[in-house]
């Protein structure tokens, strides 16, 4: 899991930009940034992951991930997806300072919004724009689609805000830091919370409550991140590459890549090289 920094896109206080998944093996792996995410699916279907639930979008279908919420998506059907990620301090700037201090966005809309919609299909079809005209209609749909998001599809943030600040978001990049160095190793919930002075009951739900996964789930996201790729790019054994990837065991590498992949390392292998040749 990364903190990701994110850049706006030129001509935009935002950065938008699509993408079409080429693999239905497509993973990006748990992270996190302090943009509010709009992920708009176009077609074909993407699976999100965040805050403990698994959202399935269709075509014409969106989902909001608010600030600092560590989320990771694949791509089971092949598709094109329009993103949004705007900035936390220009998104409080225009909400006068309510954006989570007051308020988050409620993840799926409650109902069938054709408002929302033509937003983003406006804002697809016209953000990669060379002229001048189509930036400033862009910008004024983002400001449309945020006001019909504010009247329609907010919830109280009050009981929630404090385990979000930036306070405990700085100590949360160098814990997970220390993971993501670590991945490899065979890593214990007890050595990280000790490292950083937890006790480790006490860590482990500070760390499921604040990153919405546990600190397990974590730690076989990375390690499942880096072994899908020794899988996709080397030629190493499926044992190597389990076990050098931290998994203790070929039975544990075998069960935690089914239960994330829906089939064995062999398979998936088999079908990935069957797709490349």
């Amino acid at each position: 899991m990364k903190y990701e920094k994110i850049s706006p896109t030129d001509n935009y206080p935002y950065k938008i930009f699509s993408f079409h998944s080429k693999s239905s093996d497509r993973l990006i792996p748990p992270h996190w940034h302090e943009s509010l995410e709009l992920l708009f699916c176009f077609s074909g279907e993407l699976e999100v992951i965040f805050a403990g639930q698994t959202y399935h979008l269709k075509a014409k279908e969106f989902i909001i991930i608010n600030s600092n919420h560590v989320h990771s998506t694949r791509s089971p059907v092949l598709g094109e997806c329009l993103v949004i990620q705007v900035p936390l301090e220009y998104l409080q700037r225009i909400t006068e300072e309510q954006y989570l201090k007051k308020f988050l966005f409620k993840a799926i809309p409650e109902q069938k919004n054709s408002e929302a919609l033509e937003c983003l299909l406006f804002i697809y079809q016209n953000f990669s724009s060379n002229e001048l005209v189509n930036h400033l209609y862009v910008k004024a749909k983002i400001y449309e689609l945020l006001a019909i998001l504010c009247e329609s599809n907010t919830f109280s943030s009050s009981n929630i805000y404090e385990i979000k600040s930036f306070k405990y978001l700085e100590k949360m990049k160098v814990v997970n830091q220390y993971i993501q160095d670590h991945y490899a190793q065979n890593l214990m919930i007890e050595e990280v919370a000790k490292i950083f002075n937890y006790n480790p009951s006490y860590f482990s739900r500070f760390y499921k409550k604040f990153m919405g996964i546990t600190f397990t789930e974590y730690l076989n996201s990375i390690r499942l991140d880096a072994a899908y790729k020794e899988m996709r790019d080397t030629d190493k054994t499926i044992l190597e590459i389990g076990l050098n990837n931290g998994f203790a065991t070929n039975k544990t590498f075998y069960n935690v890549f089914r239960n994330k992949f829906g089939m064995s390392p062999q398979k998936f292998r088999k079908q990935f090289l069957k797709k490349s040749n």
